[in-house]
């Protein structure tokens, strides 16, 4: 029982006695006093005697000496007899067995029979709690219903009887005599009320509240009395308190809302003030708006006249060229003369383009085409121009996906025009190095693209139309979405890097502005800043956007990235291509480049061999990607001297040569790199025949080798060594310099068996790929020797190069070298409002023999065309024309040439005839030529007239295989 005790006294809060008391007679109990805890036990033998002990309050541990003495506790058998009667214990108040004399609340309870466990807690406890409570000069009495006081608060002695509820008070004087009494008063709420009742005390009239209250179980009742003067006290005070309390909020209210009511005063005459400045903003932006627009406007309006104006200087100019005698000053004065009108138009274009776009007329012109060889035909541009300067302009197809999906439909125009303004700056701002344009395509995806597609959400297409300024903006941002949800919809991707002197963090916003360009280069190069404003603009037209890409650190240079949306065309074969000459035959071997690229690899483990000598870098590592994405293995060298220790390592650590693996051919085992050579050429040919060996070796130079001589020599003593069926060279030849010359100079022997001119990319590495087994190249041997097939090699690249040379000289002096003249006897009607134009457009005519009728307008042409088919041809009759040809210029008063084509289209088909209307016209976008096809004419030519053009456009006419279309 012990242990349990002394943790019951330890664990439960606020206890302060527990004990045991048995019906044997056996009592143990804890009790804390002071500031230590005693243990009080007796025992079975001899009850009436008791001991006090010490207790360890740690371990619960007697210690110390046992000190005994005689009736030490007092039991109250009243207690007892309660607690073993009932079940839930017996509470009440009394001493404690200390030898004090505080009360303590004591709750006792049977222990199964055996005995009682008491609790007891100090009456001090709760006089602490109400002592706490501030009675407000009143008086407070608690009692138990024995009739014990437990707690008196005040200054007035009190005896209280209680009775079933019911109390009796004698409040008692100093001397102990009773000074006011209150009898047979309930303590019971009334309906959950407490009602007062009045007594006079010495001479002072006092309102008394009585209730009951149950402490710790025993069953008390309270008394609170207040002086009716101190209430009346308390109310009056409580209530002037009260009253201020309202005054007080009432003004903060009243103040509140003055301060509310200055302060949103204030504000709204702020909102006002910024309401008309906001107005006045507006004003001014609409108003600036509308000038931007209106002379964005004037500039796309006045696209004709000024370029009329300058087709007529530059036609005036060639003129004077034609009359100007050769080598002379003038001729010189008039070349300049040229060369600047023809730079005044690149700006103007321009400057029309960023207009064009500004008022919302530019729109996109989809037509079919062929991907890579856009790309090809924007490097070949713009790689001589950046040899002059030293800078290699390079293709990187990366790992080759555009070739993958090469045909495309979308603005071939657009995106052209985007590529060569790129590469353009990038040539511009390089002095050193490369510009590389690099193109891949992955599949379309929203998180690429700048668009948000149209899900056909009312309030979602009603907020797209406010953000744009025409109705033609709009339906472009329409057919991007469209482009973006077609299934054969692709994102192309294309980069531009350069290894220039870059753009600076902080500037690379601001340089797709219009009319911005990067301090400190402005100087240096001309222009005008509009380039990549115009690039940025067309970028989103197609659905993309452009930014400049971080380069990794301590790299040169800038590169720009932008992506654009195209479908892929799946339906057109290669062989389809090839007719319709869509691929081209560029270079000799284009025709057969994507079906090439679209065999499986050939195993590395014994296929072909290719070693690159190239001196620029970024060339070398795009090639041998290239080349090695055909699963090819390639070496890429760039010195020279390099090339005798590769072709030594390729001989000895390689399985390249048949002799070394499978086929086994006897070696004169003289440990010369070459020294094979003893072996007959019979031998060597019977096991070429009899073991097809996959073997080969293709080696590509660059003829622009420092060291051409040692290059030569080591490639010549190799190729003595091998069969030269399992070994092919490939000179990279310059297309403005004679390589062949340049290798004849040289003293050693060139082995030689193919040139390729520059660059060397897409269909030129084809060209290259075709010599190789895998894609079809022949095994057998070569009978030829090889200073012969330089020798045939350099008369054919000489007979060629002439051959190209007399074509373009007849292809531009076509008609004065011939003497011929195309339109001899030809009726010609010219339709022009501008007289300066019609007369260099009537001459030029004229000495191709043409017999000329000039119209103002179309009003006029209309007239004398239908006059001369109501008076020359009868329905039904001869079908000859009244005119051979009608040149038709677009904008003109009164009537413009696309209306009067139309009216002349619907006054020949009384007759059955169709004359051949060529529009003339100063504009020179995709978008003006969809529309002269749409009025019906039959050609396109912007002014002025360039002869050659006009003699393919002349030959397509008159060709006998056209007459009867026509």
């Amino acid at each position: 029982i012990a242990p349990m005790l002394f943790i019951a006294l330890s664990i439960i809060p606020r206890l302060s006695q527990v004990s045991y008391m048995g019906q044997d007679g056996l009592f143990f109990s804890y009790h804390n006093e002071a500031d230590q805890t005693l243990a009080v036990f007796s025992n079975k033998s001899f009850s009436s005697r008791w001991y006090t002990q010490p207790v360890n309050r740690d371990t619960g541990k007697l210690y110390g000496a046992a000190i005994g003495s005689e009736s030490a506790v007092r039991i109250n058998s009243s207690w007892v007899r309660d607690a073993l009667k009932s079940k839930n214990g017996h509470s009440a108040v009394g001493k404690g067995w200390s030898n004090g004399q505080n009360l303590f609340f004591f709750n006792t309870v049977a222990m199964d029979g055996r005995g009682l466990i008491t609790l007891g807690y100090s009456v001090d406890l709760v006089i602490d709690e109400f002592a706490n409570i501030d009675y407000l000069g009143g008086e407070f009495y608690m009692v138990t219903k024995d009739g014990i006081m437990l707690m008196h608060d005040g200054h007035i002695d009190a005896h209280i009887l209680v009775y079933n509820d019911t109390i009796s008070v004698e409040f008692l004087g100093e001397n102990g005599n009773v000074v006011g009494m209150l009898y047979g008063i309930s303590c019971m709420p009334n309906q959950g009320e407490v009602k007062p009742h009045k007594v006079n005390i010495k001479g002072k009239k006092y309102v008394y509240f009585c209730s009951t209250i149950d402490v710790a179980g025993v069953q008390s009742v309270y008394l609170l009395a207040f002086p009716k003067s101190r209430l009346v006290d308390l109310v009056e005070r409580y209530g002037k308190d009260g009253i201020g309390l309202l005054v007080l909020m009432f003004i903060s209210v009243v103040v509140s809302i003055v301060i509310f009511m200055i302060l949103a005063f204030k504000a709204a005459k702020r909102e006002m003030f910024l309401c008309a400045a906001l107005i006045k903003q507006m004003e001014a932006t609409q108003q600036a708006e509308r000038k931007s627009m209106n002379k964005s406007l004037a500039f796309a309006g006045a696209s004709h006249d000024v370029r009329s104006s300058l087709a007529a200087i530059t036609g005036l100019i060639e003129s004077c060229q034609e009359e100007a005698a050769p080598n002379s000053e003038m001729a010189e004065n008039l070349e300049q003369m040229s060369t600047c009108s023809m730079d005044l138009l690149g700006i103007l274009n321009t400057v029309l383009d960023t207009s064009k776009i500004e008022a919302g007329k530019m729109q996109l012109v989809e037509e079919d085409f062929n991907m890579p060889q856009l790309l090809e035909e924007v490097i070949d541009m713009y790689y001589p121009i950046g040899m002059k300067k030293g800078v290699d302009v390079v293709l990187d197809l990366c790992e080759g996906s555009v070739l993958k999906s090469h045909m495309v439909k979308g603005d071939r125009g657009k995106l052209k025009q985007i590529l060569i303004n790129l590469i353009s700056n990038g040539v511009k701002f390089t002095s050193e190095g490369h510009v590389s344009l690099r193109a891949y395509v992955r599949k379309a995806s929203l998180d690429n693209s700048i668009i948000i597609a149209s899900n056909g959400n009312l309030v979602l297409k009603c907020l797209s139309r406010l953000c744009y300024k025409s109705k033609d903006s709009l339906n472009n941002l329409d057919a991007l979405h469209t482009v973006q949800q077609n299934p054969n919809a692709m994102e192309f991707v294309f980069e531009v890097d350069d290894s220039g002197q870059g753009i600076p963090k902080d500037k690379q916003k601001s340089v797709f502005e219009n009319f911005v360009q990067v301090k400190g280069t402005a100087l240096a190069h001309e222009g005008c800043g509009l380039g990549l404003g115009i690039v940025q603009s067309l970028v989103r037209l197609m659905g993309g956007e452009i930014e400049i890409v971080d380069k990794d650190p301590g790299e040169r240079g800038t590169c720009f990235q932008f992506n654009v949306f195209l479908s892929v065309l799946d339906n057109i074969s290669a062989n389809n291509e090839d007719e319709e000459g869509v691929m081209g035959q560029k270079d000799g071997g284009a025709s057969d480049f994507f079906q090439i690229f679209n065999r499986s690899p050939v195993s590395k483990s014994d296929g072909s061999y290719v070693v690159l000598l190239m001196g620029n870098d970024e060339r070398r590592k795009v090639s041998k990607k290239f080349i090695e994405s055909f699963g090819i293995k390639v070496s890429a060298i760039k010195r020279e001297k390099d090339m005798f220790q590769l072709l030594e390592r390729i001989r000895y650590k390689s399985d390249f040569f048949y002799f070394n693996t499978s086929c086994e051919i006897p070696s004169s085992g003289s440990g010369s790199i070459f020294s094979f050579k003893e072996t007959s050429d019979h031998a060597i040919a019977h096991y070429i025949r009899n073991k097809i060996c996959p073997c080969f070796l293709l080696i590509v130079i660059d003829a622009k080798v420092d060291l051409l001589s040692e290059v030569c020599l080591t490639l010549a003593t190799f190729k003595k060594e091998i069969p030269s069926a399992r070994c092919k060279t490939i000179w990279l030849g310059n297309p403005f310099v004679q390589t062949t010359k340049m290798m004849d100079e040289t003293c050693a022997p060139i082995p030689c068996d193919h040139i390729i001119s520059k660059p060397f990319h897409g269909s030129r590495i084809c060209q290259m790929l075709q010599l190789l087994p895998e894609f079809g190249g022949s095994l057998q041997c070569e009978a030829q020797d090889i200073q012969c097939l330089v020798t045939s090699q350099t008369k054919a690249s000489s007979s060629h190069c002439e051959h190209e040379i007399q074509r373009a000289t007849v292809h531009e002096c076509k008609e004065e070298q011939s003497g011929e003249k195309p339109l001899a006897g030809k009726k010609v009607l010219v339709v022009e409002d501008i007289y300066l134009l019609g007369k260099l457009t009537a001459r030029s005519l004229r000495k191709l023999g043409a017999d000329i009728e000039v119209c103002e307008n179309g009003q006029k042409a209309f007239d004398v065309v239908q006059s001369a088919l109501a008076g020359e041809i009868m329905p039904k009759e001869s079908k000859s024309l009244p005119y051979d040809i009608i040149f038709m210029d677009c904008e003109m008063p009164v009537m413009n040439g696309y209306e009067a084509t139309r009216c002349i289209r619907v006054e020949e088909k009384k007759y059955g005839v169709h004359i051949p209307i060529v529009a003339l016209t100063a504009n020179a976008m995709v978008e003006d030529t969809a529309r002269v096809m749409e009025a019906g004419m039959d050609f396109h030519l912007t002014k002025p007239l360039q002869v050659g053009k006009l003699l393919d456009v002349i030959g397509s006419i008159f060709d006998p295989r056209e007459e009867n279309h026509l």
